[in-house]
């Protein structure tokens, strides 16, 4: 079985944390994000990936090489211009054997059981499934309706009150795919091409496409919102993965100084430093992120590098680009962002700013 990892996008509602890095390679408690989703297929026994990449791809080839030491055989294609999801598969057509392929969006966390989801492929006899996951809301995303036998029936983008069926399951794109050979060759190549609204459509319009609907785990980590909540539901133990569990993480060479406190699920990545009597809660620094003596972090997502000053305050979805500097005294409520190699001085910073 070969995986195909589309790690292309440019991560732009993670700005600034994405301008110096793809947003696979962002940080999830003690590992980038995308080797979550290797230790997922390599536990179900998929060790032939290929990283259909975009944005930044030397970052990935830099960090994960030929996959060996994460026990799997791993390759790279770039894509030379956006290619859309199917396109990006198509990309890497020339590194895939002709058999099945199971396809993962780069930015999805979840604990699916992919025997499972295979399993159920394999048994439906079609071309393509597509794994779908409940939602309370399907408003902002794109509905699946499937028949008694669990063929893909219906989508319906973003649908309004009155396109519900009361009682109905609101089941959504999970962003994880398997695609047969017949699939694969609905594709074309050298052009843009989307999988969810090109080559879905027509499989199920044939009969040929089968949702399967999963409880486990999932979430888009695509915003500062969700990739910080993200954080808290990996060290809660709320998604299984092979981080660590806990209050905290503090990564190595971290220091937190006597009468610091860091809890509240926070993760510090490696060479922090947070000063004596601070306070870290719910919050992600990361590597090298400073926070001085009797600071207040809660709820914040710092870059690598962001040196935080003495008795400054950050609540809320406060956001540091790499490089930031917080000022000694300075108040910020979030949701805002400080830019990449910004500054933000003592006066407050209110929600919405910049």
């Amino acid at each position: 079985m070969q995986a195909v990892v589309l790690v292309g996008g440019e991560g732009r509602r993670l700005r600034p944390l994405t301008d110096t890095r793809p947003k696979p390679m962002m940080q999830l408690v003690d590992r980038p994000f995308v080797a979550h989703q290797i230790d997922l297929l390599r536990r179900h026994g998929v060790t032939d990936v290929v990283f259909s990449c975009g944005y930044r791809p030397d970052a990935l080839r830099a960090h994960f090489g030929d996959g060996e030491a994460l026990g799997v055989r791993l390759r790279y294609v770039v894509d030379p211009e956006p290619l859309g999801t199917a396109g990006a598969v198509a990309n890497a057509r020339p590194l895939l054997d002709g058999g099945e392929v199971l396809v993962l969006n780069g930015d999805i966390l979840t604990d699916l059981d992919l025997t499972a989801v295979l399993a159920a492929h394999r048994a439906a006899g079609g071309d393509g499934s597509i794994v779908l996951t409940p939602v309370a809301d399907p408003s902002a995303y794109g509905l699946v309706r499937l028949a008694p036998d669990r063929a893909v029936r219906e989508f319906v983008e973003k649908p309004s009150p009155s396109q519900l069926i009361p009682g109905e399951p609101y089941r959504i794109n999970a962003g994880t795919y398997v695609l047969g050979p017949a699939a694969l060759d609905l594709i074309p190549s050298g052009r843009a091409c989307s999988i969810e609204r090109e080559i879905f459509p027509a499989l199920a319009a044939g009969g040929r496409l089968f949702g399967h609907p999963s409880d486990a785990y999932w979430r888009d980590i695509g915003t500062h919102a969700s990739y910080l909540e993200a954080h808290t539901d990996v060290l809660a133990g709320e998604v299984a993965t092979e981080s660590p569990t806990g209050e905290a993480y503090v990564g190595p060479g971290t220091e937190v100084a006597p009468g610091a406190r860091v809890g509240n699920r926070s993760s510090l990545g490696a060479g922090c430093r947070v000063g004596a009597g601070a306070e870290v809660r719910g919050s992600v620094l990361g590597d090298g992120a400073e926070v001085g003596a009797g600071a207040r972090v809660v709820g914040a997502v710092l870059g690598a590098g962001v040196h935080v000053g003495e008795g400054a305050e950050l609540r809320g979805l406060v956001v540091a680009g790499d490089g930031a500097t917080i000022a000694a005294g300075a108040r910020l409520v979030g949701p805002t962002s400080v830019p990449t190699g910004g500054t933000a001085g003592a006066a407050p910073v209110r929600a919405g700013a910049a």
